[in-house]
């Protein structure tokens, strides 16, 4: 935890912000005693939840992939995130043949639904880490900032779909622990928190 005088708040620096993990709980009692702090409950349920984030981004002006929620029809190509409480990896599924198989593992039988973001031709998937919205990758920093000011999450790591004609669509935002950040990521934070004792 610490106090990040720029945004007049206190971020919680845990990285994972899955729902009932001790960050969350963490926030949730700033929250209770009035504090202000990032992420919040709400931040770290919005952001995780694929269709809520993707919504969440286009309504603050991100660009995204078009998406459809599915009990198992898709149609590669295909960027494909659960909406399921016990499985967290995506998939990509560039050629038709193997999608009833696909859907069925995703689905878990087709119990849960997923979400698949439609990939543009030559389309590629690249992912950038975010610290307090700043990448260490330049081109990638006017995203970050938005998305830091559209969510909250302090440290992510952040899947774009790049187009063939260089447009950035934000696609996931996921955990990217405290322990995990590198030295350039490190200093950044250093010079921008005071730690809170």
């Amino acid at each position: 935890m610490a106090w990040y005088p720029d945004g007049e708040c206190f971020v919680n620096l845990a990285g994972s912000y899955d729902y009932l993990e001790l960050a969350y709980y963490i926030s949730q009692e700033r929250e209770l005693k009035g504090e202000c702090i990032h992420p919040t409950g709400k931040e770290m349920l919005d952001a995780y939840v694929p269709p809520l984030f993707l919504e969440r981004a286009r309504l603050a002006g991100l660009s995204t992939p078009s998406y459809y929620l599915s009990n198992g029809y898709f149609e590669p190509p295909v960027l494909i995130d659960p909406i399921n409480p016990f499985m967290i990896k995506s998939r990509l599924v560039l050629k038709p043949g193997r999608e009833k198989a696909v859907a069925k593992s995703m689905t878990r039988n087709f119990t849960y639904a997923i979400c698949c973001q439609e990939l543009p031709e030559a389309a590629r998937v690249v992912y950038f880490r975010m610290v307090l919205g700043w990448s260490t990758s330049v081109r990638f920093r006017t995203v970050g900032r938005k998305l830091w000011e559209s969510f909250g999450i302090p440290l992510a790591k952040v899947r774009v779909v790049v187009t063939a004609e260089d447009e950035y669509l934000v696609s996931d935002i996921s955990p990217m622990p405290f322990h995990s950040l590198k030295t350039r990521e490190l200093r950044y934070l250093e010079q921008r928190i005071q730690w809170d004792r």
